[in-house]
């Protein structure tokens, strides 16, 4: 199978492999949204990026309302068959999903094996829908009496990394780089002395 990233810089793939123009799941995200059933609040945070060797595009999204969940998914195109792969890694175990491709705007990644969780779980699948190069959605559905059923919704915006993550500095310490800073300096006690001589 020959598989390249979905990230629409190969001209040669059709159309429906690539996503919109603009756009790429490359970056940080944050979300936030509810599940559908008990309307009980969804947030994570999504960070993508082109994995070393170009094949895939890497998309982790670990949860912070409820805290727990964490899933690794890889997307790439099979060329050969003109559809894409998309592979979900996470705590239950691991699904294959595969798609024709892009519809628009709307991404659908629908479950073609979900035998290897570790336990019993119905045909599911995504969908990604994509309003600019900023913002997208993801819906998460499953197969219900032979219908879809909605079971949450998270609406996603690009930040920065430091927005994404919490990285507030410790407060005793003044914060890493003031900490480097004071061992360089008192380290050299002649540029110590020169920094308290008056000019």
């Amino acid at each position: 199978m020959s598989l390249t990233v979905c990230l629409g810089h190969s001209l040669r793939q059709p159309s429906s492999l690539q996503p919109p123009s603009g756009f790429s799941f490359a970056g940080y995200w944050q979300c936030s949204g509810s599940f559908v059933g008990n309307g009980r609040e969804h947030r994570s945070v999504y960070h993508g990026e082109s994995s070393a060797d170009g094949k895939w595009m890497d998309l982790t999204e670990t949860d912070i309302e409820p805290k727990g969940y964490v899933g690794r998914y890889e997307l790439g195109t099979d060329a050969g068959n003109d559809k894409l792969v998309f592979i979900n890694m996470n705590s239950a175990g691991y699904a294959i999903f595969d798609s024709p491709g892009w519809d628009g705007h709307t991404l659908t990644v629908t479950s073609t094996d979900v035998l290897r969780y570790s336990s019993a779980a119905p045909k599911n699948r995504f969908l990604y829908t994509v309003h600019d190069p900023e913002h997208f959605d993801v819906e998460w559905q499953y197969q219900e009496a032979d219908a879809w059923a909605s079971g949450d919704v998270q609406h996603c915006s690009a930040q920065t990394p430091r927005l994404a993550v919490n990285y507030a500095p410790d407060a005793d310490s003044g914060g890493m780089l003031s900490a480097i800073l004071r061992a360089f300096v008192e380290s050299k006690p002649t540029l110590l002395l020169a920094l308290q001589l008056p000019f």
